[in-house]
């Protein structure tokens, strides 16, 4: 038995070390204990791996910073602001974080249930009636025509902050009812009302609870969020959530002095990336009344750090409170569960090994996922480009930032783990 034991000792001491010596091989990170320390051979892998995408004309420009201890640990910037502002991006420069909105108006609405507002198990419909009466999606024809069947009980504010309360969005690559809301314009909604209106006359994609969807359950919150508090969204954010932080250059428009500041949007022609013309929403939204919670954020590394370093720290930075830890536990904590245990996400940025808390993507399974950062690593990405993690294993924190009008390969998000990570599977294994 001794001799057994002795055996299987030796090789987890043999495969520890292997594994250690790859990730020192690669990059020259290593462990104190049982946390990965970023080491010098790392920071200039990662330069170099950043660099390439714009030299490589994959992207027009990118800013970049890894934290470790809440320390910088080094940053990176590289191609000019746009097409006619040639100073290079910096951690100031305004960039359009879209989805990177989601986990901001998140906390917003968990900030009002630790005051009292509802409870995680209250229907949502405590705040939009007009969902009382919605019925779900059972099939659909060829010409269209839409088969439903009546709802068993509500979604709850849960289900609602964890994407499974069974909303579509507007893509016009998914399905039916997604196709629909993009035919309807509800993205162009005058004000909050009219686009919970519109949203309310379509049927529920899932039964609530029965599946993850990415959706405009993002929206919704910030809908109940006004509803609430009587503010716009976003003066409740810039109240509590932007101020406290000293989030200054974080918003849902930017002021027109500030416009040299903001990055040039890219596209692909013909295999190189060119700056294009977006819509002339960056000034005007100060005199909209709909703001956009799941994708209408403009803001800057710097700032967004600094929303991430508060959930980094459970919800407090300096004297500030936004939420307490329980709930920022909470917040970080897979809530999608099938039969009891975690289910595969589906739609987009679905797949398996990956996990949704209440308003933030989490890394459940990192082999299944193919993704190198550890299980519990928190993460989200924007559609033109932005994306970041948070390791509270190894205390890491990485923040990537770039305009591109269409999906970017190689994926830049897993490139810069596998940097600072390395691939235990294969060193220079490409990424896919």
């Amino acid at each position: 038995m001794s001799k057994i034991l002795i055996f299987v000792f030796i090789i987890a001491f043999t495969a520890s070390l292997m594994f250690g010596l790859s990730r020192r091989a690669h990059g020259e990170s290593g462990f104190e204990g049982d946390k990965l320390r970023i080491g010098k051979g790392a920071v200039e892998d990662l330069h170099s791996r950043m660099q390439s995408y714009v030299d490589q004309n994959i992207i027009t420009n990118l800013s970049f910073g890894v934290w470790q201890d809440g320390q910088l640990i080094t940053e990176g910037n590289y191609g000019p602001i746009s097409e006619t502002i040639s100073a290079p991006v910096s951690d100031t420069t305004i960039y359009r974080i879209r989805s990177m909105t989601k986990p901001v108006t998140a906390i917003g609405l968990l900030i009002l249930m630790e005051r009292g507002h509802f409870k995680l198990s209250d229907p949502i419909t405590k705040f939009l009636p007009e969902f009382e009466e919605n019925e779900v999606l059972a099939d659909y024809d060829s010409d269209g025509v839409l088969y439903t069947y009546p709802w068993l009980y509500s979604p709850t504010m849960e289900q609602l902050l964890a994407h499974t309360a069974g909303f579509a969005y507007d893509r016009t690559n998914s399905g039916v009812i997604d196709q629909k809301l993009n035919e309807s314009g509800i993205s162009d909604s005058p004000d909050t009302d009219e686009f919970v209106r519109t949203l309310a006359s379509f049927p529920y994609v899932s039964m609530p609870g029965a599946e993850w969807n990415y959706s405009f359950a993002s929206d919704l919150q910030g809908a109940i969020i006004e509803r609430i508090t009587g503010q716009s969204l976003a003066e409740f954010l810039k109240k509590e959530v932007f101020d406290p932080l000293h989030m200054s250059d974080t918003g849902f428009y930017v002021a027109p002095r500030e416009s040299v500041r903001i990055s040039g949007v890219g596209r692909l022609f013909q295999g190189e990336f060119k700056y294009i013309e977006l819509e002339a929403s960056d000034f005007t939204a100060q005199s909209r009344v709909y703001f956009e919670g799941g994708h209408g954020l403009y803001s800057t590394r710097s700032d967004y750090f600094k929303f991430l370093n508060m959930l980094r720290k459970g919800g407090r930075v300096g004297d500030h409170q936004i939420i307490s830890s329980e709930t920022s536990d909470r917040f970080q904590r897979n809530a999608i569960q099938y039969r009891g245990g975690h289910g595969r996400q589906r739609s987009y940025g679905g797949g398996a090994g990956l996990g949704f808390g209440l308003g933030i993507g989490t890394i459940e399974e990192p082999e299944l996922a193919q993704l190198p950062a550890p299980k519990g690593t928190m993460y989200w990405t924007g559609a033109l480009g932005t994306w970041f993690w948070i390791d509270p294993v190894n205390d890491i924190v990485f923040i990537g930032m770039t305009q591109s009008d269409g999906a970017v390969e190689p994926n830049m998000m897993k490139g810069s783990m596998i940097t600072i990570y390395g691939d235990p599977n294969s060193l220079n294994a490409e990424m896919r």
